[in-house]
């Protein structure tokens, strides 16, 4: 069973390696766009998504300038926040990315997209696809391994890592 888990990671990690590229890649851009601005970035994340606010306060790689969201924050043209939710339908990711777009910023959504429709995918400035639909594994007579916050995961590193790569060029301290 671990050997069919971690080929179905590996997979998922394809599929949005593959599908999502360049899509990372203009996200990049534009958080680099804040980076080196006078723009921040912040993260707000919507059930088990909240950790990528877990990841930005405690990890060991933050992104320059990357901050979790905080309400009484005022937001400009200049900042970037980056939205997760598991599915880009989630109606609490959606009213969020209203009130953030009303103060001017940018939104991106990671999340997976949904067959039944997306109203959070087509209001968000970018949106990248977790891919991340269902469980991955039969077990018995039901699915198991739902990999929604190891795909967001992997898509923030990405996205660090790509925002490092357009940035390096800039002496940042």
């Amino acid at each position: 069973m671990l050997k069919m888990l971690a080929t179905q990671i590996t997979g998922l990690f394809r599929g949005i390696h593959e599908k999502e590229e360049f899509q990372i890649e203009d996200v990049a851009r534009s958080l680099s766009q804040a980076v080196v601005g006078d723009g921040a970035i912040y993260v707000k994340g919507f059930g088990e998504m909240e950790a990528i606010e877990s990841e930005v306060r405690s990890g060991p790689e933050p992104l320059p300038k990357q901050y979790v969201y905080e309400p009484s924050v005022p937001l400009s043209h200049l900042d970037r926040v980056i939205v997760a939710s598991r599915f880009a339908d989630d109606e609490a990711a959606l009213s969020f990315i209203q009130s953030v777009q009303e103060q001017g910023a940018e939104v991106i959504l990671i999340a997976a997209a949904t067959k039944e429709g997306n109203p959070a995918k087509d209001q968000a400035d970018f949106f990248i696809d977790t891919k991340a639909n269902g469980p991955l594994l039969p077990f018995e007579m039901d699915r198991v391994g739902f990999p929604s916050t190891i795909a967001m995961l992997y898509v923030h590193h990405a996205l660090f890592v790509t925002v490092k790569e357009i940035t390096d060029e800039y002496d940042l301290d």
